[in-house]
């Protein structure tokens, strides 16, 4: 995603390696549909389709490890079957329940190229005196480009204006640990076609509008002209730090995954994304994601 490779994503950091010295296949425009059983507890292969043909082919291993995100991952247990015994496949689907505030400068800022993420702190992470209310981390955020700016304000503007404006706008977000609530969803229609459900719990949304009200007064002690801000409120559907459909614990009844994220009632399937977590945490999961991956490819390692 990086054209020169400066970032350190996963393919730069992982899987171009992989590719080179563990013979690794990456198999791309193709879909795992599924997972296929032998009725005795063993996952016996998985089901790909090629999205040009629609051709479908089926890998055979000894341990299989799905990592298609909070979202991706409960979608190919429903559709294998594979739902174990406590119910809780695609529930407690989280994400963060941030606050957000923009603010309109007389100089530039250089939010909207230099000093992207550069700003953060976390002082408020289990809030303040007069809120003892946990909240999270707070940084500040890329600001979307003039299209988004003239896309969103109520009336036209030309498009020097907005270009004006975007070197000029800084804007913070705080996160907000949202509850996990079995309400909350991944599920999978008959047609095959993913369906979310989702709403914030009234704490978070009470405790959003605190951080809102917080990051707002960051922004008045900075020399804002104009601000504005927004909470979870509108409870809008997206993405971003999903965690929690494929929660892990060591009751099969309440969790899906055992403490090393396999799967309870199949034990050569493991999940190794945000799905494993109970919480949303306070901070985007990444990091946590990434600690617990490389914890699982060691017990994998030693273990099958």
């Amino acid at each position: 995603y990086c054209p020169n490779d400066s970032r350190a994503s996963t393919l730069v950091c992982a899987i171009d390696g992989a590719v080179s010295n563990y013979h690794l296949q990456v198999k791309t425009n193709t879909e795992a549909e599924c997972l296929v059983t032998n009725g005795k507890g063993k996952v016996v292969g998985v089901k790909l389709r090629w999205r040009d043909s629609g051709t479908i082919e089926t890998l055979k291993a000894k341990t299989y490890i799905i990592a298609a995100g909070a979202i991706g991952s409960p979608v190919i247990l429903i559709k294998s079957g594979l739902t174990g015994r406590s119910g809780q496949v695609g529930r407690n689907y989280m994400y963060h329940c941030g606050a957000l505030a923009a603010g309109l400068f007389s100089q530039p800022t250089g939010g909207a190229d230099t000093f992207i993420k550069q700003l953060g702190f976390t002082d408020l992470y289990f809030g303040s005196g007069d809120f003892p209310h946990k909240l999270g981390y707070s940084q500040t955020v890329p600001i979307p480009g003039h299209l988004s700016i003239q896309e969103n304000l109520p009336v036209p503007i030309p498009d020097a204006i907005a270009k004006f404006l975007l070197k000029r706008i800084l804007a913070m977000t705080g996160f907000v640990e949202d509850l996990p609530q079995p309400e909350n969803r991944v599920e999978v229609t008959n047609t095959g076609a993913i369906h979310l459900v989702h709403k914030f719990h009234p704490y978070d949304i009470y405790r959003s509008r605190y951080y809102m009200s917080q990051l707002k007064k960051v922004m008045r002690h900075a020399g804002v002209v104009f601000m504005f801000g927004a909470t979870g409120d509108k409870d809008d559907r997206h993405t971003a730090h999903q965690v929690g459909t494929t929660r892990f614990g060591t009751d099969p009844n309440t969790s899906v995954l055992d403490p090393y994220c396999r799967l309870h009632d199949h034990d050569n399937v493991f999940v190794v994304d945000g799905g494993f977590m109970p919480t949303s945490l306070g901070v985007s999961p990444a990091l946590t994601i990434v600690a617990n991956a490389l914890r699982v490819a060691d017990y994998i390692k030693e273990t099958c």
